[in-house]
């Protein structure tokens, strides 16, 4: 499979002045986490089997501790700085190893071709055709598989309507058993 080497900057300022939608997202999946030891190498390896990049843990700069290392519903594995990871993630009660995520939105614009670009951690990402490209910042610009971002990612407003469903639910079971008592 052959890959456009680009400026993902670049990139993606382009195809968004010819009309590409930068729309906001929000990450809806539960991910198994673990804290890695720093200077282990993950090697992030799609479902199909496509080496997308690889990532080393450091010590986080602000937190002094190891980064973390996800691993998604499709299995892929990555790494999250300290920092980052307890802002994105909360611990799942009643399911030991896994975390939730809390909030936050991110911009991200699909691609329509295959291409290839230096990832914030400096190694090289591929994403396939269909993909997205995470847009946090100029400098701080990382893709997701087509089938890896529709497993964890959605609009935000159905992410918001979906998590409001489950609070209503919630607060009804709560109400009902108030009402027995």
């Amino acid at each position: 499979m052959d890959f456009i080497e680009v400026d993902v900057a670049n990139y993606v300022n382009d195809i968004v002045s010819e009309g590409a939608e930068l729309n906001e997202y929000k990450k809806f999946a539960r991910v198994r986490a673990e804290q890695g030891k720093v200077g282990q190498e993950i090697v992030t390896v799609m479902k199909n089997g496509l080496v997308e990049t690889k990532n080393v843990v450091k010590e986080d700069a602000e937190t002094g501790e190891p980064d973390w290392i996800i691993t998604n519903p499709d299995g892929e594995k990555y790494i999250v700085p300290d920092k980052t990871f307890r802002k994105k993630y909360e611990i799942e009660k009643d399911s030991e190893g896994y975390h939730r995520p809390k909030g936050g939105s991110v911009k991200a614009v699909q691609i329509d071709e295959n291409i290839s670009f230096t990832a914030p951690w400096g190694e090289k990402m591929n994403i396939e055709k269909g993909g997205y490209l995470v847009v946090n910042g100029p400098k701080d610009i990382y893709g997701i598989q087509l089938q890896e971002f529709n497993n964890t990612y959605k609009l935000a407003s159905e992410v918001d309507m979906m998590f409001n469903k489950q609070e209503k639910v919630v607060d009804k079971v709560k109400d009902d058993v108030i009402e027995r008592k």
